[in-house]
């Protein structure tokens, strides 16, 4: 995205989540509204790529310009651009001198049968209450914030207790797939020239360290 890279992000529906930002140390200073500036960052040229395992026999693939840089506005124009999925869409991080402090997001799809009457009610809702972070930091809960942005007292819990974990799959073999798929030539240059390959991955940091005798099995 722009001059600092890409930024990547991976689920399953666990949920178990990992990803990372090719440039995680930019420093802008904050934008006209006094807070940190995240499109700015993000910048205006490049692409949301989405791929989704949805059990066909090839993923979805769905991809969209970035408008703005800011992320739930360019996530907003995805879902109606790519998926045809009117959406709300609210992200919101709350720093203080420590770090985060709070931060959360929600995401409403319209169903087919939604009305123009219902969509009005969402909107005017939604222009009058907190950021979620906000509301996050005042430790409500997620029902009590469900009700306050749709405004229905009457909603219904589906599945509760479900906890997002910070999780990576990497391995010294998927590492070891890698230097395979290099080829047999590349690596026996790698070894005239090293005595071993180090790996990190990008989205734990953890190092894979394959020495000289370790690549000349995998050229075997």
């Amino acid at each position: 995205m722009d001059q600092y890279g890409k930024i990547v992000a991976v689920s399953n529906c666990f949920p178990k989540v990992k990803g990372y930002i090719q440039n995680p140390l930019v420093e802008l200073p904050l934008n006209n509204d006094g807070k940190i500036d995240v499109g700015g960052a993000v910048g205006k040229n490049g692409y949301i790529n989405v791929i989704k395992d949805i059990g066909m026999k090839e993923p979805y693939i769905g991809i969209t310009p970035i408008v703005s840089g800011e992320i739930a506005e360019d996530f907003t124009k995805y879902f109606a651009d790519s998926e045809q999925k009117p959406t709300i869409l609210a992200l919101g991080v709350l720093v203080n001198k420590d770090g985060v402090k709070s931060s959360g997001a929600y995401l409403l799809n319209l169903m087919p049968d939604a009305t123009d009457e219902i969509i009005e009610k969402l909107e005017n809702n939604i222009s009058k209450i907190p950021s979620i972070s906000k509301m996050l930091s005042d430790e409500m809960s997620l029902e009590e914030i469900a009700k306050i942005v749709t405004g229905d007292d009457q909603l219904q819990v589906i599945e509760e207790n479900i906890i997002p974990v910070y999780e990576c799959d990497c391995s010294k073999e998927k590492f070891e797939k890698g230097l395979i798929s290099l080829g047999k030539k590349e690596l026996e240059d790698i070894i005239k020239k090293d005595d071993k390959i180090e790996t990190i991955c990008q989205f734990c940091n953890k190092k894979y360290i394959f020495n000289k005798e370790y690549i000349k099995n995998i050229i075997k």
